[in-house]
């Protein structure tokens, strides 16, 4: 008789019971955990949902931010005409603020109309939150955070070719929205060549143009950028911005063609600091586009 037998035979029946369901419980959320981290082919199916977590990252800006202390994770989304017999490319998004803890499948699905790509939320990094800094500590810059977000994105994109195998590199896309379109550009500004040859189209939305400096990082990329016009933003900031980001974009539009970017404006009428669903077809058709290139 085994020593676990004997362990087990001398417990009560009750005790037996509990410490059974206990064991059944835990193997069941590993197996769970297993099955988020390690899907098997088998999974990817239209409109299949994987999270993939890394213990051994460092925390999310937005864990980091809310104190809720969370393994940091990503989220992905196969399109509903998803199939194995074809390559999708990627359409990365992120976020604005804290950046969300990479739940959910993210923009790029509402705009893309859940087709024809594999859509993946992944959560910001920041080496650390200085209160006293710009919008609260949250400002992701390329020189004060680049290095653990190449680091952390690029770990989490491997994972990500490992666990599908039908990516079409050629044509990825990853986009963002304000602190998520600083994030996109800190990654071509610091990353190294693994990280750049990853995507071949950016989509900035109110954020990343003042850090573009290294224009031959961009080159052969396509590139669009969205700002808006803040017509109707009668507070402080509105009136700043209408006054001050049409002579920082003409500039920057300049600079793009001097260096010979493929790079495509557009501003985003009676809008602030935000991108409304209302402006998901243009970026939608502008996506195809580059797709068919």
């Amino acid at each position: 008789m085994s020593q676990e037998w004997c362990f087990l035979h001398s417990l009560g029946k009750r005790s037996r019971t509990r410490l059974l369901l206990i064991v059944f419980v835990l193997t069941s959320f590993t197996q769970l955990a297993i099955a988020q981290v390690a899907p098997h082919l088998a999974d990817l199916k239209p409109g299949a949902r994987i999270i993939l977590k890394f213990p051994e990252l460092p925390q999310s800006l937005y864990a980091m931010q809310s104190g809720n202390e969370a393994t940091t994770q990503l989220y992905i989304a196969l399109p509903e005409n998803y199939s194995a017999d074809r390559k999708y490319p990627l359409f990365v998004f992120l976020y604005g603020g804290h950046g969300g803890p990479g739940a959910g499948p993210g923009r790029g699905l509402e705009i893309m109309e859940n087709k024809d790509c594999i859509f993946v939320n992944l959560p910001l990094f920041k080496k650390q939150i200085e209160p006293d800094g710009p919008f609260k500590g949250l400002l992701i810059s390329p020189e004060l955070d680049g290095e653990v977000i190449c680091k952390a994105h690029a770990a989490m994109f491997k994972k990500i070719y490992e666990v599908i195998p039908n990516i079409d590199t050629r044509h990825n896309i990853i986009g963002g929205m304000s602190n998520g379109a600083h994030t996109v550009v800190t990654m071509f500004e610091k990353g190294d060549p693994y990280l750049m040859g990853l995507f071949q189209n950016l989509i900035l939305v109110e954020g990343g143009f003042n850090y573009v400096k290294t224009f031959s990082r961009y080159q052969g990329k396509g590139m669009l950028y969205l700002y808006g016009d803040y017509a109707g933003q009668d507070d402080w900031t509105g009136r700043k911005m209408r006054e001050d980001l049409p002579k920082f974009m003409k500039k920057f539009a300049e600079s793009a063609a001097t260096n010979k970017l493929d790079a495509t404006g557009f501003v985003m009428p009676n809008t602030g600091h935000d991108m409304p669903a209302r402006f998901n077809d243009d970026v939608r058709k502008w996506i195809l586009s580059q797709l068919e290139k």
